[in-house]
């Protein structure tokens, strides 16, 4: 099997999360100039920069997650390929004007790699 939907999942979440210092940098300098610790709540803006950053960093961290497991050659379980496509969907349904998109390939990818790995079980 060709290793790519980690790597595609990686690089997603690395756009997420430079595209989202550009959008929110106003935001972002302040929680640095204050500090980090406590500056987000109460400071308007900020926990959409944060939440948007984090989600960026949690998407880098899955999508290494999945390259180790290709890298391994090893079956996806179906609750990751299942509900990556899930969350993939209910993030374009919910904002179809959006960055989501760029997911579908990673999330196709990683739910027919599941299905090939059920098709062949290990002996």
């Amino acid at each position: 099997m060709t290793r790519w939907v980690g790597r595609w999942i990686i690089i997603v979440g690395g756009i997420h999360c430079v595209f989202g210092v550009f959008v929110f940098f106003e935001p972002l300098s302040g929680i640095v100039r204050d500090g980090i610790w406590n500056a987000v709540d109460g400071y308007p803006g900020r926990s959409l920069a944060f939440w948007f950053e984090f989600l960026g960093m949690m998407t880098i961290l899955f999508g290494a997650t999945v390259d180790h497991i290709e890298k391994d050659q090893q079956a996806f379980p179906a609750f990751l390929a299942y509900g990556f496509l899930f969350l993939t969907l209910l993030g374009i349904v919910t904002m179809p004007i959006g960055g989501g998109w760029l997911m579908v390939p990673g999330a196709v990818g990683l739910w027919i790699k599941k299905v090939k790995a059920s098709e062949f079980p290990e002996s």
